[in-house]
């Protein structure tokens, strides 16, 4: 009996640090500017996109390389559910960064990942495989 309930214990302290860890988690992938690193095993070196999540509206918003993004995100757990994407409308000039922008938002489009996160480093992933990597950074200063 003793045993059991020790058991018990140890289950209910680690669900309730893990839990803790999470909320940490999420205040700091909240609070960061985040820098595409990798998509779809590509590396992106030197990539213009980045993304910002706002924990009051759970909205996001960006820059997919060429226009301006934003859309609805759900964050429930260690699941992000990204919805409603939209951006800007202007054609880059590298027809490359027109690729590499119209994959990004395909990305996000109403999907759901699993969301890893390592201080600095940011994973989206599908089905165990690392669909976008990205590396945190203060937020730019707002003005109003």
């Amino acid at each position: 009996m003793f045993i059991r309930l020790t058991a018990l214990a140890m289950v209910l302290l680690a669900n309730t640090c893990n839990q803790k860890a999470v909320k940490q988690d999420i205040a700091s992938i909240q609070s960061k500017r985040w820098a595409l690193t990798t998509m779809n095993g590509a590396k992106q070196e030197k990539s213009p996109i980045w993304m910002e999540f706002d924990p009051a509206t759970h909205r996001f918003s960006g820059n997919g390389g060429c226009n301006k993004v934003s859309g609805e995100y759900q964050l429930e757990g260690n699941e992000i559910t990204f919805g409603k994407v939209i951006s800007t409308r202007m054609a880059c000039i590298d027809p490359q960064g027109n690729e590499r922008e119209s994959a990004f938002l395909r990305m996000l489009s109403d999907r759901t990942y699993t969301v890893k996160f390592e201080d600095q480093l940011l994973q989206f992933r599908d089905s165990g495989r690392v669909a976008m990597s990205f590396t945190g950074f203060k937020k730019a200063a707002t003005t109003k």
